[in-house]
């Protein structure tokens, strides 16, 4: 079970870098959608807000995955944050689907489909990967001289974080 709480961990970090990396990148595409979705809230607000909010939404993505990548003291509250922000992040998912708002989702980098239920589900799959590793037992139980099986948690946590910075345009591929 440790090496599956390892595999969430580093999917976790690859997931939260890859879309902090990617928000940064493409800073203009993520002040709008936190415009966007600040002005549903406070709309007098919105415009001044918006660049701080977007810059917390990126450091704190950063943050979560590097203290995801970090020992047993980082990783811990990193799962914690994990699930924190994912549980967010699928609340506006939920909250922009059933209102059906207008919000497009820039989730890593550009905006590619508007925020709804495919969202919904990308991000229910990462809450339970996060669930999973906040209550699993502690990654840092496993053996450092076990090179095989630290390969196939890396090689799946590559795939994972690939398919989910990837989903939108997998789903656009994959419509009749």
């Amino acid at each position: 079970m440790a090496y599956a709480v390892l595999t969430v961990q580093w999917t976790l970090a690859g997931v939260f870098l890859v879309s902090a990396a990617a928000k940064a990148r493409a800073f203009r595409d993520t002040s709008a959608m936190v415009e966007q979705l600040l002005a549903r809230v406070a709309r007098s607000a919105a415009r001044r807000l918006t660049r701080p909010a977007a810059l917390l939404l990126v450091s704190a993505e950063a943050a979560t995955g590097l203290a995801l990548l970090g020992v047993r003291q980082t990783a811990r509250p990193g799962l914690v944050a994990a699930l924190v922000l994912t549980a967010g992040f699928t609340v506006l998912a939920v909250l922009a689907t059933v209102s059906r708002t207008e919000v497009s989702c820039a989730c890593f980098g550009r905006p590619t489909a508007r925020l709804g239920r495919r969202h919904v589900v990308r991000n229910a799959f990462l809450l339970a990967l996060a669930c999973l590793g906040c209550w699993g037992p502690a990654a840092a139980g496993v053996p450092g001289a076990a090179a095989p099986a630290l390969t196939i948690c890396a090689t799946a946590a590559v795939v994972v974080t690939v398919v989910t910075a990837l989903y939108d345009d997998i789903v656009e591929l994959l419509k009749p």
